[in-house]
């Protein structure tokens, strides 16, 4: 795991040069195992030609010397004189001419020595004299019996004879009557040191050559004491061990780690060579095929050089593209915390703004009420006008009557000084209303001017209303100082009951009067009537508008909102970026 995080948090320019060095260790690994393959193949090839010509060089060497030997082994056992001696050993004649003979034929054998074994008497002769007498079933005496038995002429065997006190290679012949009988057996002894030395001589030394029987055992080296041990050659070649020597190895090249076997049969003797060279060393440094690899290696290391050149180079260029890219990506993320600030500010200022509408339309409705009430009062002001505009006719009409009509004309007075109380009342809510009015509009110019453009139709609203509450209080002055008349009258018409007579031409003239200002006051009720219904409806468009801007605020607040977050989104972005461009700058390593 640690292991696996290090090579992690490895630079672009680490990680090339280590794959530069892994990939040129690769190459040199493989430049490397194709050499020794390779070598050893050529070795295999040419050591396996190289030791089978050697190998029949040598067969023939050793033939050529031996064959000699057995030429004058054979005509010695063929020899009349030696025949007939073998014969009839006891013979002294026989046996004069006959060692006579032997004498010529010992001075040309390599060792200058003979023996013979006459199977009449068993007796043992070395170079003409007797040794011993022969035991045929003494196994130490095997070669006897098997020459003497067999189907060849001769035979060979290496072997130490104690009473002879020497190791040689013994060629034992079959001397035969004339009749074919089997009547001894006579031969020579080569000496192993000069025989087998002149055999090795011009021998490689890194060669190793043995000859061995289908016994396994060795036969021919210049070591006597792995003659006179009769070593199995396995042990000198262990990885032959395995293979049957004898049998398949004949005439056979093996090719094992250690290097190259060559076999093969000396068909005189029936004996078998094999020789071995060691693949070494010293073998890959002489091969041609070392130079192929140098070059091979040389040219991996230019080829990575220039992998290496050519990705640094682009590093430095993905550096200097990353670093603007990491510029732009940190002005825009400035820009767009920016931006971010001042929408936030906006949908703070826009939420401010609708709470500021929401209260205008509130205060807008309750103008609308208050209106709305008022007309229900001037609706009701208009009538009680239209009654003392028909009482004032009547009044002037029954004027003549009136000492007739002096007891009603009182509970009229009454009653018109009740209306006057009520009127009083009426013409104080009038003023009421006309105060609230004249503040609503004061309040309504103050928001108007609050809302900027967008109030700039309610400002207009509001100094109409304004106008209209001073018109209204003008009129309501007016209203009331005509009710303080009326109820001044009254008090007098109430003191005066008994000079009614005399005050009708003054009632007659206060009643036109009374009819004058009814009708003045009645234009005025219908001009404020008119001008409510003008308000109402401007102040019902005005709360539509209102209503609308409020829609579109809190459209616009939607809209600011998705906006917010976008930007948030893009901020994020831009930091993201800016993140990986400096992941993607350390990672570079340049």
């Amino acid at each position: 795991m640690i292991k696996g995080n290090k090579m992690r948090n490895r630079t672009l320019k680490e990680k090339t040069v280590l794959f530069s060095l892994s990939f040129f260790a690769a190459v040199v690994l493989i430049a490397a195992f194709m050499t020794v393959i390779g070598t050893r193949r050529v070795f295999d090839m040419q050591t396996a030609e190289k030791l089978e010509q050697l190998a029949g060089k040598k067969t023939l060497e050793f033939e050529g010397g031996l064959q000699s030997q057995i030429a004058l082994v054979l005509q010695m056992t063929k020899s009349p004189a030696f025949r007939r001696y073998m014969e009839h050993p006891s013979d002294a004649a026989a046996a004069e001419y006959a060692q006579e003979e032997v004498a010529a034929y010992q001075d040309s054998f390599l060792a200058h020595s003979s023996f013979w074994v006459s199977d009449a008497d068993l007796q043992f002769y070395s170079n003409g004299e007797r040794v011993y007498t022969l035991d045929p079933n003494d196994s130490a005496q095997y070669w006897y019996k098997m020459t003497l038995n067999g189907e060849d002429d001769y035979n060979f065997n290496i072997n130490y004879n104690p009473d002879l006190q020497n190791t040689n290679l013994w060629i034992n012949a079959v001397v035969r009557a004339e009749n074919g009988k089997a009547i001894g057996v006579a031969g020579t002894g080569i000496p192993l040191d000069g025989f087998f030395d002149t055999v090795y001589a011009d021998l490689d030394s890194r060669i190793t050559m043995f000859m061995y029987n289908d016994a396994l055992e060795i036969t021919g080296t210049t070591d006597k004491s792995l003659l006179e041990a009769k070593v199995n050659v396995a042990e000198k070649l262990p990885e032959l061990s395995q293979h049957a020597i004898a049998g398949a190895l004949r005439e056979s090249v093996i090719s094992t780690r250690r290097g190259v076997y060559v076999t093969g049969e000396i068909a005189t003797v029936g004996w078998h060579i094999v020789l071995f060279m060691p693949f070494t060393f010293a073998d890959i440094l002489s091969s041609s095929l070392l130079s192929s690899a140098a070059i091979l290696i040389i040219v991996a290391l230019l080829i990575i050089l220039v992998f290496a050149l050519f990705v640094l180079s682009i590093l430095k260029s993905m550096k200097k593209v990353i670093s603007d890219t990491k510029e732009s990506a940190t002005e825009q993320a400035f820009f767009m915390k920016g931006v971010k600030n001042t929408v936030a500010e906006n949908v703070g200022s826009i939420d401010r703004l609708g709470e500021l509408m929401q209260r205008q339309n509130a205060t807008i409705s309750q103008s609308q009420e208050h209106i709305s009430g008022l007309s229900a009062m001037i609706s009701s002001v208009d009538g009680i006008r239209r009654d003392s505009i028909q009482n004032t006719h009547e009044l002037e009409n029954s004027s003549a009557e009136g000492e007739k009509m002096l007891a009603v004309l009182e509970e009229k007075i009454a009653g018109f000084e009740k209306c006057t109380q009520h009127l009083v009342q009426t013409n104080n809510l009038i003023s009421g209303i006309t105060g609230k009015t004249n503040l609503l509009a004061i309040n309504a110019g103050i928001e108007a001017s609050h809302a900027g453009e967008n109030g700039k139709s309610f400002a207009v609203v509001a100094k109409e209303i304004r106008e209209l509450a001073e018109r209204s209080r003008s009129q309501e002055q007016g209203v009331a100082d005509s009710i303080d008349e009326m109820l001044v009258m009254m008090k007098e018409m109430t003191q005066s009951s008994v000079a009614v007579k005399q005050s009708f031409a003054k009632i007659v003239e206060n009643s036109k009067r009374v009819m004058k200002n009814f009708e003045e006051m009645s234009h005025a009720i219908e001009e404020q009537n008119v001008m409510e219904q003008t308000v109402d409806a401007n102040l019902r468009e005005l709360m539509e508008d209102v209503r609308q801007t409020g829609e579109s605020f809190s459209k616009m607040r939607g809209e600011n909102e998705t906006l917010s977050e976008n930007i948030e989104s893009a901020s994020t972005k831009a930091e993201g970026l800016l993140e990986a461009a400096n992941k993607v700058l350390q990672s570079t390593g340049i």
